[in-house]
């Protein structure tokens, strides 16, 4: 079985995003954006976007207005929350030539109603997973083959000033046992910087997990590329 690592970028993070296509290129990694109010982008990110689907890399949608689709559905039905969140964003992103086959749920908040909602507009979702030191607990984000519904795992480095879990032994083996073992992990991101006033990775950390999965063999690729 092989053995592959998604790497996944959210909200509106262009600059940063484009900023951060060298350390990418250096392993030959393709990873995937996922873009929040891609109808507001301006004339700048725009280009940026562009630039990064031209570099290789997938984009694919997290909602116009970042609302939790399970709640919203409840709330207005499918039908208006497919209409308010889902439609302008994916036709943004087509328009500056994504595919956005895919979509990342805003806060990770999903369930079976939700997932049959938009498995009818996108290819595959992302959803969440437990960010943790037991390594046991950390083992349900590598899932076999290509699901349609990915689970996923937090690598941010902190939000503003302040700190995330420190959990990148944690991390480690479970590249190392996906090298071994085979199937698919899926981890996300937001901001690439050093420090941000949101969720962010610092380029350092990026760069020493991009160089990990590289040495042990791991195709880094983005949501485009799966079969």
């Amino acid at each position: 079985m092989s053995a592959q690592l998604l790497l996944t970028f959210d909200d509106r993070h262009v600059a940063g995003w484009e900023a951060a296509l060298p350390l990418f290129d250096a392993v030959g990694a393709r990873v995937t954006f996922f873009v929040v109010e891609a109808d507001l982008l301006d004339d700048q990110e725009q280009a940026g976007i562009r630039r990064i689907l031209s570099a290789g890399h997938s984009v694919g949608s997290h909602g116009a207005r970042h609302r939790n689709a399970d709640q919203t559905i409840a709330e207005v039905g499918a039908a208006d929350y497919l209409r308010t969140e889902i439609v302008s964003s994916v036709e943004a992103l087509r328009a500056l030539g994504a595919s956005a086959n895919s979509f990342a749920y805003p806060n990770s908040r999903r369930d079976d109603t939700t997932d049959a909602v938009l498995l009818k507009v996108f290819d595959r979702l992302r959803g969440g997973g437990p960010r943790t030191t037991d390594l046991m607990a950390a083992r349900s984000a590598v899932v076999a083959g290509n699901p349609r519904v990915f689970p996923a795992r937090g690598f941010d480095t902190g939000r503003g000033e302040v700190p995330h879990l420190n959990d990148a032994a944690t991390l480690s083996k479970l590249l190392h046992e996906l090298a071994e073992g085979g199937g698919t992990l899926v981890l996300y991101a937001h901001e690439i910087a050093p420090v941000a006033p949101g969720n962010h990775i610092h380029p350092d950390r990026l760069a020493a997990v991009l160089t990990e999965a590289h040495n042990l063999g791991l195709h880094m690729i983005g949501y485009d590329d799966l079969d």
